[in-house]
């Protein structure tokens, strides 16, 4: 009997197998338009870059505003390159803060409809670091899922996109895995080793400046975007320190200075050892000192690390689907707080007076969590990722809440924490006293009565009784998408794991 099955699955196996093999073919190559993605040239606040590709030369047109009706349309230039033809379209003159419908196309065929949120001028933003993605798919696709489930205002990538910045066919592919982000948050990329300063990436990405470098404003934040291995292509350093010390001049007044380049200044790996990151160190590191910077983002070795020297702190974040480097206990420098080896992003959000970073793995679980605070208070908040679930109806789960003091006093006395479901459900928590980065967790089973879509409005302090560092940052919202449950035989199961795994395969 056992043989019997064995030789029925192997017919089946031959039978699905072209058939897949087809179903990849149809579909590996996206319909025109395709590959949208935002990025900012100019200001965050009031203006929007809207890029995408197309097979052939057409114009370069966008519709967008406040809701599907449109009413607007901005126009803009192609570019065509190794990599297929470009368009990119800036529209200008939007209301910060506000949600845009849009669509892009040439007049005749269009995109489906997308959205994106014009930046802030206020004090507070959340976005994402992570970087390099290389050519590991899986990894880089999952992650990217994981990404894609929280809530945040755009992402920074510290380079290394692809694994052969010439080779034209990884770009379409990279362009496939992450258009589930990039048609909706701003990406802003620095250029790593691995584009090898090739013009598909210019070709494909509309960046401020001269684009090599460049820097840009959200918030409370100023951005130096540097590209650090210049050497590389024949050039020196000299033009792009002179940039950066007279850029820093110009944005003394931001609460938050941050760096993103591609290499780090610190980091525990066998070329800082071998003395790689030199010229960084040397040459930009003390500007970076001297002008109060107050984070450094890098990526180049595959692995996260935070780092802190002469009040910076120095973020690795290069596990975004690269091969990862073990984290090497002889090669921790002095300078290291905490490394792991792991595919990971970081949720960085930031207000007038506190950063507060969450270092997660594609697992969503939290890998580390820090807090640079401007003021001497206490601060309570619930230290959960704000992720979007999907469940089951009817399925009990567990929920876990972690409420942590990420403040620089201790707090002394009992506080309270509310959670309010949309269904009506709610409940009060009794959190303890808590010293300085001390937590309290949680864990509540919960099940969905219904097939619909759940939030979650977890608040810290609602009695108002700390002076809190930011006094803004007590509610995390999470969401929980429940469905009905499906009922599958263990033959459709297998099939469809089958079609899943030679699905892989084909990419």
């Amino acid at each position: 009997m056992k043989l019997k099955s064995l030789r029925s699955l192997l017919i089946i196996i031959l039978i699905i197998t072209p058939l897949v093999i087809t179903f990849q073919l149809a579909f590996a190559q996206e319909t025109d338009p395709r590959f949208v993605h935002l990025s900012w040239q100019n200001d965050t606040a009031t203006t929007m870059t809207i890029s995408w590709q197309t097979t052939d030369a057409t114009s370069s047109k966008v519709q967008y505003g406040v809701n599907d009706s449109y009413g607007n349309e901005g126009t803009g230039a192609s570019v065509t390159g190794n990599a297929g033809i470009w368009h990119h379209v800036e529209l200008t003159g939007l209301s910060p803060d506000t949600i845009y419908h849009y669509r892009v196309g040439d007049g005749e065929t269009w995109s489906k409809d997308y959205t994106f949120k014009t930046g802030t001028t206020g004090k507070q933003t959340t976005f994402v670091a992570w970087g390099d993605s290389r050519h590991n798919r899986f990894e880089r696709t999952e992650l990217m899922k994981t990404v894609n489930t929280l809530d945040f205002d755009y992402s920074i990538f510290t380079g290394d996109l692809v694994d052969d910045g010439d080779f034209a066919i990884q770009w379409p592919r990279w362009f496939s895995d992450f258009s589930p982000i990039l048609n909706r948050m701003p990406f802003m990329s620095v250029m790593g080793s691995h584009e090898q300063n090739h013009s598909n990436y210019y070709d494909a990405f509309a960046l401020p400046g001269r684009e090599e470098y460049y820097s840009f404003n959200y918030g409370p934040i100023h951005f130096i975007c540097l590209h650090s291995e210049p050497e590389y292509y024949g050039e020196t350093w000299d033009e792009q320190v002179d940039w950066i010390i007279d850029d820093l001049a110009l944005h003394q007044d931001y609460e938050w200075k941050i760096v993103v380049q591609h290499q780090p200044a610190y980091s525990s790996s066998f070329k800082y050892e071998s003395g790689d990151y030199d010229d960084i160190l040397n040459l930009l590191v003390p500007i970076y000192e001297e002008n109060n910077i107050s984070m450094v983002l890098s990526g180049h070795d595959h692995f996260y690390e935070r780092l802190h020297k002469n009040n910076i702190t120095y973020v690795v974040t290069g596990g975004a689907g690269a091969p990862l480097y073990d984290v090497v206990e002889v090669l921790i420098i002095e300078e290291s707080a905490y490394a792991e080896s792991a595919n990971h992003a970081v949720l960085i959000e930031v207000n007038e007076d506190q950063i507060d970073m969450r270092a997660f793995r594609t697992d969503r679980s939290l890998m580390d969590q820090y807090t640079l605070n401007k003021v001497d208070k206490p601060d309570l908040r619930c230290n959960t990722l704000p992720f979007s679930n999907k469940i089951t109806k009817g399925e009990e789960m567990n929920v876990n809440i972690t409420i942590k003091n990420i403040g620089e006093v201790n707090i002394t006395e009992e506080t309270t924490a509310r959670v309010l479901i949309s269904n009506g459900e709610t409940w009060d928590i009794t959190v303890p006293p808590l010293d300085v980065y001390e937590s309290a967790d949680f864990t509540y089973a919960w099940s969905a009565p219904e097939s619909e879509l759940y939030t979650w409005t977890i608040t810290t302090d609602v009695n108002d009784q700390i002076d809190e560092v930011v006094e803004d940052n007590n509610q995390v919202i999470l969401t929980f998408d429940a469905t009905e449950p499906v009922s599958s035989s263990f033959f459709v199961e297998g099939i469809w794991g089958l079609l899943a795994t030679l699905g892989s395969i084909m990419v």
